[in-house]
Formats: C-alpha cells, structure tokens, sequence
C-alpha cells in the first residue's frame, strides 16, 4: 500500500509532555530534571515504536527488533525526553521544511490533494494533524542533530580513500553475461524433439543464427527478440551457465537440456568483474562514513547531556 512509503519514512516519534489528569495516579518510572516519566508516556511510546518497527520489518528480524528496543526501552525515552529539552531551547521554525517533505510525499504517492493524503492516513488509522506534527518534530531532531553534531563532521580524502580501499567488495560491479537463444520446450512426456532439433541443427550456420531462431525458437516473444536476457553469476540454470563459460563473443553452443526444455545459445556479449572507479562512488563512501561518524558522535552528545542534566531511574520497565 502506497501509504506504507509515508509511514515509515517516520522514525521520530513524538512524546507527549503533557500532565496526566489529577484523578489518575500515574507510576513514575524515573526524573529528568524536573520532569517525571510515567508508565501511560511508556506505554504510548513502546505503542508508537511498535508501530514503526511493524511497518519496516517482518518475521524473526522484526520478533528481534521489538526485543531489543523493550529493553532500552526507558533508556530511548529518557535521550529522546533529553533532546526535546534541548529541541526546545533552539526554538526552531520548520514549518516551510515540513510543507516541502509534504508536497513530495503527495507526489511520490500520486496524491493529487491534501484530502487524498488526509483520506490514506485515515484508512490507516492515523490523524493528519497528529502525522504532521510528528512530521515537526522529527524535522527539528534533525536541525538540532545538525546543528550540534553533524555540521561538525569533517571527510576528508585520506579517509575516503581508505574506505575505497578496505571495502572494493561494495564498489565491485559483477561479471555479467548476454545471451541469445534457440528453445524448444518440453511436452509433458519428456519426448525430446529429436526431428525439429536436427532440422535446426542443420540450418544454424555462422552468421544466421538470429535468422534461424527467429523462425524456429519457442520462446515467447522470439520473432522479435532471440536475447535469453543478461545474467550474473550463479541467476542461469548450471548447465547453461557452464556451457556460456566456454563460448566466445557471437559463438554459439550444442543443445542443451535443462528441466523446462532444450537450449542453444549464443554469447551476445560479455562484461568482466570491475570495480568502479572512485571519483563515481565517492558521495556514497562520504554519506556512509557521515552516517557512521555521526552515529557515534550522537551517542557521546547524548551522553554529555545525561551529565548536564538531572536523570534518576526509580523503576525498570517491564
């Protein structure tokens, strides 16, 4: 469902700061600064993370995921309570920002109105002015990561270069091969079409084997196209794998049997391994070393305003 591209573009989730009403006794789970943390806040943000998880994975690694973030669970809450402090504090106006992300969004989804995307978040349960605002506050997490880490990374070339050279495994561009074909399929008792084979056979002559397939090979489409199609290692049947191995450009091989029927092909071309050169992969290698650098840097500012600032856990949240 298109909608599924807006929701879990949404990482940031927001917290609620306000008071619980006086007729309800809250548990306290901890204190930042003057702030209580209580088990209805807890349980609204496990709810909303679930969410997100639920909506990017699946299986064993999603079972996985919700495990892990249970037990940071307070911990999360409390950087995330720590960075909306600071969120605060910056005052910032990102309302042209969010306006922005929102007009992209209706157009990666083909959403001609507000009311068309207002309508799809609706079907998933999910208040627009809820969404949008969530939308605000993960834009102002941003600023403010930026603002005091991610303005402060520096990549410089001696580091690129070392991660070229460390990982020319991601840069490798896989050998490729481009085959052509004749096919002649199997009945369903296995009979091979001994007489149509040899007749083939006889009319293939250097030169005409795109005549001959066009007027003799049983794949779809090959009065048209003869092209079997471009394959890496390991995507064709063994056989025919094998036997494209041994052939050079324009050659073509024997008949060859596979499970669904009887080949001959033909090598149409043929790119060997190579690794691409870095001045075409070097934004990559700088967004991943960024990504990487600011991850950690994160982690030490978070860290520091756990030292500026008032945190006690009074209970573990189960």
């Amino acid at each position: 469902m298109k909608v599924k591209i807006i929701l879990t573009a949404i990482i940031f989730l927001t917290i609620n700061l306000g008071f619980a009403s006086a007729e309800v006794i809250e548990e306290i789970y901890a204190m930042v600064n003057d702030e209580a943390i209580t088990g209805t806040e807890l349980k609204e943000f496990e709810m909303g993370m679930t969410r997100s998880l639920q909506a990017q994975l699946e299986g064993e690694k999603l079972e996985q995921a919700l495990q892990n973030f249970k037990k940071e669970l307070l911990n999360q809450f409390i950087e995330q309570k720590l960075l909306l402090s600071k969120i605060k504090e910056k005052n910032y106006n990102v309302d042209s920002d969010v306006e922005t992300i929102i007009q992209e969004i209706k157009k990666q989804n083909n959403f001609a109105s507000d009311d068309d995307l207002k309508s799809a978040l609706q079907a998933e349960g999910i208040d627009f002015g809820v969404w949008k605002d969530q939308w605000k506050e993960r834009r102002k997490q941003e600023r403010l990561v930026w603002d005091e880490v991610g303005s402060k990374i520096k990549i410089d070339n001696p580091q690129i270069m070392e991660y070229y050279r460390r990982n020319a495994e991601q840069f490798t561009v896989p050998a490729e091969t481009t085959l052509n074909c004749i096919y002649l399929k199997k009945n369903d008792n296995g009979a091979k079409p001994q007489e149509k084979m040899d007749l083939i056979a006889s009319e293939l002559k250097p030169g005409l084997f795109a005549e001959v397939a066009q007027r003799h090979s049983e794949l779809p489409g090959a009065a048209d196209s003869i092209a079997l199609g471009k394959f890496k290692k390991g995507e064709l049947d063994k056989n025919l794998e094998d036997a494209a191995a041994k052939l050079k450009k324009d050659e073509y091989s024997g008949w060859i049997e596979t499970d669904n029927g009887w080949y001959i092909i033909q090598l149409a071309d043929f790119s060997a391994d190579r690794i691409r050169e870095v001045k075409d992969v070097r934004e990559d290698i700088i967004q991943k070393l960024r990504e990487d650098q600011q991850q950690v840097k994160l982690k030490d500012y978070i860290a520091q305003l756990k030292k500026e600032s008032y945190v006690k856990i009074l209970k573990e949240y189960q």
